[in-house]
C-alpha cells in the first residue's frame, strides 16, 4: 500500500471513531430533551394482582386418619394397598373372629331363651293345664264327698251296737281326712294356675331379658369390632401391616392403614408474615403445579390460622430460608380436581382483579410528599398532572382519575 493510500484509510479510521459517538450523542440530546427517557401511552387493561405462595395438597382433614383395632387378636386380612381408593364405611382390615362369632350366636340363643320364660310367665298356663286342674279338683271334690259319707256311715254302725270295729271307724276316719287334703291341694294347684303372675317374678324376669340382651350387646361389639371400617370417602395414605400381624395390648391402636378425606380436597399454603395483611378468607385462588403442567385449577381460602409459625413447606431450593415465620391459610379446592394428596404446588391468591381500566407503568408513578402524580406530554409541554390509583399487580397499575385514554406519559 502507497504512503498516500495509507494516510487515506487512517483518515477514514479516525473518521469513523469520531462520527459514531458524536451521532450517538447527538441522537441522545435529542430523546432526552425534556429530560426523560420513556414514553407511554394511557391504555385500558386488565389488572390482576396476586399473592404467590408454595402449598401442599392434603384431605379435607388436613391431617391422615389412621385407623386401628380396638381389639387384641391376629390380622386376617387387608383389603386395600397404598393409594387404593375407599367409600365411607368400607372394611379395610378383619381380625380373626371365629370364637366371637360363637359367643354372638350363643348370646343370641339367650335371649331367646329368656324372652321364652318372660312369655311364659307372661301367658299363664295354658287352656289344657286348666282344664287339667279343673278336672283334678273335681276329682278330688268327688273323693272327698265319698270318703266323707262313707265315713258317716262307718260312725252310724259303730254307734249303732258295734256293727262295725272302733278300726274300721278309725280307717274311713282317715280317709275322709286325707280326701279332704288332696282337695285341698287341688284346689290351691287350681287358684295358682288360674291367678295372675306376681309382679315379683315379672320383674325377675324381665331382668333376665335385659341381661341377656346387654351380654348379646357386649359379644355383638366385641365381633364387630374385628372389621375395621374407613370413616370417610377417601385414598389409603398408607398401610402398616400385614395378615397374620398380631396385635396385643402393648400395640392396640397401633395403626393398621391411614387414610385421607378425598371428598374435597385442601391445599395447605404458607404466606409471609409481611403479606399476612393481604389475604383474607373467600379470596379466589389459582393453582398449579408440575405434574399437570398447563393446567390451572382454582379453589377459595376457606381458613386462616391464628398465628404465625415456622416454615413448613420446602422447595428443592437449596437457598431458601427455612427459619422464617409464616401464617397458615388453606384453600378448599373446587371439586373435580386431578390434583392428588401429597403433591407440591404454586398457589396464586387473587387480591384485585380489575378489567377494562385505565392502565399505566407503575414506574411512570411519582410520590412526593403524599401527592401521586405523574407527567402528561401535552402541546404545549409536559404538564405534572395529580392522578388517584386503585388496584395494581406488580408491574401496572389502574389509574382512576386524572388521565384519559390515549394520553402520552413520560417517566
Amino acid at each position: 500500500m502507497s504512503k498516500q493510500h495509507k494516510n487515506l484509510y487512517m483518515f477514514a479510521v479516525l473518521g469513523v471513531v469520531l462520527f459514531v459517538p458524536l451521532i450517538l450523542f447527538l441522537t441522545s440530546v435529542t430523546q432526552n430533551s425534556s429530560g426523560f427517557k420513556n414514553e407511554v401511552r394511557v391504555h385500558r387493561g386488565r389488572i390482576d394482582s396476586h399473592l404467590a405462595a408454595r402449598g401442599h395438597v392434603e384431605g379435607a382433614t388436613s391431617q391422615e386418619i389412621k385407623l386401628a383395632s380396638r381389639v387384641v387378636g391376629r390380622l386376617k386380612e387387608v383389603t386395600v394397598n397404598d393409594g387404593d381408593p375407599v367409600r365411607k364405611g368400607q372394611v379395610v382390615a378383619v381380625l380373626e373372629n371365629d370364637d366371637l362369632q360363637a359367643q354372638v350366636e350363643q348370646a343370641r340363643a339367650n335371649v331367646l331363651r329368656a324372652q321364652a320364660a318372660r312369655e311364659k310367665l307372661q301367658n299363664g298356663a295354658r287352656p289344657e293345664e286348666r282344664a287339667a286342674s279343673r278336672a283334678a279338683l273335681d276329682e278330688a271334690q268327688a273323693a272327698a264327698d265319698n270318703a266323707r259319707q262313707n265315713y258317716e256311715r262307718s260312725l252310724k254302725l259303730f254307734q249303732e251296737g258295734g256293727i262295725i270295729s272302733q278300726s274300721l271307724l278309725d280307717q274311713s276316719e282317715r280317709d275322709w281326712k286325707m280326701a279332704q287334703a288332696r282337695l285341698e291341694s287341688a284346689r290351691e294347684n287350681y287358684k295358682l294356675i288360674m291367678a295372675p303372675p306376681r309382679s315379683e317374678d315379672v320383674a325377675a324376669v324381665k331382668a333376665e331379658v335385659e341381661l341377656a340382651r346387654a351380654q348379646l350387646a357386649q359379644a355383638q361389639d366385641n365381633y364387630d369390632n374385628t372389621f375395621v371400617h374407613s370413616p370417610v370417602d377417601g385414598v389409603v395414605v398408607k398401610r402398616y401391616m400385614n395378615p397374620g400381624e398380631s396385635i396385643s395390648y402393648e400395640s392396640l391402636y397401633q395403626p393398621i392403614v391411614s387414610v385421607s378425606d378425598t371428598t374435597h380436597l385442601m391445599v395447605r399454603t404458607e404466606i409471609d408474615e409481611t403479606d399476612i395483611a393481604k389475604i383474607q378468607i373467600g379470596q379466589r385462588a389459582a393453582i398449579r403445579c408440575d405434574a399437570f403442567r398447563g393446567q390451572t385449577f382454582y379453589g377459595d381460602v376457606v381458613r386462616i390460622s391464628g398465628g404465625l409459625g415456622r416454615k413448613k413447606i420446602q422447595t428443592d431450593n437449596p437457598t431458601e430460608k427455612i427459619d422464617t415465620d409464616v401464617l397458615e391459610s388453606f384453600v378448599e379446592v373446587d371439586r373435580g380436581s386431578p390434583l392428588r394428596v401429597g403433591l407440591r404446588v404454586d398457589v396464586y391468591i387473587e387480591l384485585a382483579r380489575r378489567d377494562n381500566v385505565l392502565v399505566v407503568p407503575l414506574r411512570a408513578v411519582e410520590l412526593q410528599q403524599g401527592i401521586v402524580t405523574v407527567r402528561v406530554e401535552t402541546s404545549s409541554g409536559l404538564e405534572t398532572r395529580k392522578v388517584r390509583l386503585g388496584a395494581q399487580d406488580g408491574l401496572n397499575i389502574e389509574v382512576a382519575e386524572g388521565v384519559n385514554e390515549g394520553e402520552a406519559l413520560v417517566y
